[in-house]
């Protein structure tokens, strides 16, 4: 079924025109569209609200639809970030399940829909899942990501990632430690000193039956990459060498192409593993 009803205009979220049809697959808007800020985001998505401003939430508008008889509702939100990046990275932190081609780096799994755009981030989930209701979800997804303008770069430092061996689908982009620690465990501490001037990146890899973790981090200038290193060192590394943990996995930390940047291998199932992604983090970083 096509679109029904013609785009909306009446609420913009931060200057962009609203982008909700009215009807899509026979589920029809249900109320006005919600609009949040980075405040009043906790009042919508209690306990996921300090994920949003770790990724420099700063808007929210959501959607409703009612479904047909038989189907429960399904919910749009379209998230404006602080940029390009942190709209990747927000995507990078939620995906799940299987790729598709809706917006940028479009990933679909149990009843979600979720890409990213410019400055926006997009979530377009079904409360129940059916044929019917991911049919919907689709068609949602495709109306905003076609009404939001513009695409965004994916960040220079995901480029700086080793290429053999890494899963793409493991891929996050970061700036605030309690997103690190979602994703790689470190503790409490903010270990690797992360922060609005200090973004990383993380992938998995596997070669053959060797498999690791790989934190590369950009500093603000030396000083800071040096403390985050020198933190990383106390923690996990004995005479600043690759160090084997008890449970049999190795930690390695080096710099990755300059004094700002840091490559930090975590869970690295052998030494040679561990300083074979060192020795590349450093010669990608240093090619950008």
């Amino acid at each position: 079924m096509l679109l029904m009803g013609a785009f909306m205009t009446a609420m913009s979220i931060l200057g962009l025109p609203q982008v909700f049809p009215a009807e899509a697959e026979g589920w029809r808007m249900s109320a006005p569209p919600a609009r949040y800020d980075a405040e009043s985001i906790f009042q919508y998505v209690d306990g996921h609200g300090e994920i949003y401003r770790a990724y420099g939430m700063v808007a929210c508008v959501a959607q409703r639809y009612a479904g047909p008889e038989g189907e429960r509702d399904i919910v749009v939100d379209v998230f404006e970030m602080s940029s390009a990046a942190d709209a990747f990275g927000i995507f990078t932190h939620s995906r799940e399940g299987e790729a598709t081609d809706i917006g940028q780096g479009g990933s679909f799994g149990y009843g979600s829909l979720v890409f990213w755009k410019g400055w926006h981030f997009v979530s377009v989930y079904a409360e129940q899942e059916s044929p019917r209701a991911r049919a919907a979800v689709m068609t949602l997804g495709r109306a905003v990501a076609s009404a939001v303008p513009g695409t965004g770069d994916t960040p220079a430092l995901v480029r700086r990632l080793p290429e053999d061996g890494l899963d793409p689908q493991s891929i996050v982009y970061l700036r605030h430690p309690q997103i690190l620690n979602a994703h790689v465990r470190l503790g409490p501490e903010n270990v690797l000193a992360l922060g609005p001037d200090a973004p990383a990146v993380v992938g998995r890899y596997r070669r053959g039956e060797a498999s690791a973790e790989l934190v590369i981090a950009a500093y603000p200038n030396g000083e800071a990459a040096a403390v985050a290193a020198r933190r990383f060192a106390d923690r996990l590394l004995v005479a600043d060498e690759p160090t084997r943990h008890e449970d049999g996995w190795y930690a390695a930390s080096g710099p990755a192409g300059s004094s700002h940047a840091r490559a930090f291998v975590l869970r690295a199932t052998s030494r040679e593993m561990a300083e074979a992604l060192l020795a590349e983090a450093g010669r990608k970083g240093g090619q950008q």
